[in-house]
């Protein structure tokens, strides 16, 4: 998010309507978590799955039903959701009773708390089991799958579509618009775009000078003192 509002302060201040950023659609969907951080997940933990049987059937988004299995559906359907909260070490999942779209879901995980929940073992996907309670009712979880790829190979899966967005599964490249949201757009559309450029290295080096004055000056009379050291031989 932070990054995205950089960009988004961009847009506004050279008054551009939207823009083209690096975020095109691949041609292998895959499944990943919504917190893309990849120093949150140990060897493997990223790829832990709890699947119902005969699960996943094609769908985008993933959700929890009750025995902790998980089940693939549609993002566009509203349910509850749990949430993960980095900054509570005592309760880090929070179970939002609130029904949205996966998309919305995941907004609301971002503005109010960190993203929603990632499972990374069965211990956490237990705990979280324990959070929903004895509810029948499925909640979406951070699990989600698509073929959106970055122009660099960067992995993460941050997204912060419009409502709705995207929304034509002929289209394959991506704007960010004033508000900071995106949506989909056809790649041929002549349009402002973004670069990115990796910060340049600054070195520091610590250089010694040793200053030698001669004899006969005296380093104390304040005509010598007014020249200054540049002055000196090195």
């Amino acid at each position: 998010m932070t990054e995205m509002e950089k960009v988004k302060s961009l847009i506004q201040e050279v008054g551009a309507g939207d823009a083209w950023i690096g975020l095109k659609q691949g041609s292998s969907p895959k499944w990943q978590w919504s917190l893309a951080d990849r120093d949150f997940y140990r060897e493997n933990e990223a790829e832990f799955r709890n699947w119902y049987p005969g699960e996943p059937t094609g769908e985008e988004c993933v959700n929890m039903y009750y025995g902790g299995k998980w089940w693939d559906w549609g993002c566009s359907n509203s349910l509850p959701f749990i949430c993960y909260d980095g900054g509570n070490s005592t309760h880090p999942c929070v179970l939002v009773t609130e029904y949205k779209t996966w998309t919305d879901a995941q907004r609301y995980c971002r503005e109010k708390h960190t993203d929603l929940a990632s499972v990374r073992n069965q211990t956490e996907n237990d705990q979280i089991k324990a959070v929903r309670g004895g509810s029948n009712t499925y909640s979406w979880i951070g699990l989600f799958r698509d073929a959106w790829e970055w122009s660099d190979g960067s992995s993460s899966s941050f997204r912060h579509w419009d409502t709705g967005e995207p929304n034509d599964p002929g289209v394959a490249c991506t704007q960010i618009m004033s508000s900071g949201h995106w949506w989909d757009e056809g790649c041929d559309r002549p349009s402002p775009f973004i670069c990115y450029g990796d910060p340049k290295e600054v070195k520091s080096q610590i250089v010694r000078v040793e200053l030698q004055v001669a004899s006969h000056v005296n380093i104390n009379d304040p005509a010598v003192q007014q020249v200054g050291v540049c002055a000196g031989t090195v």
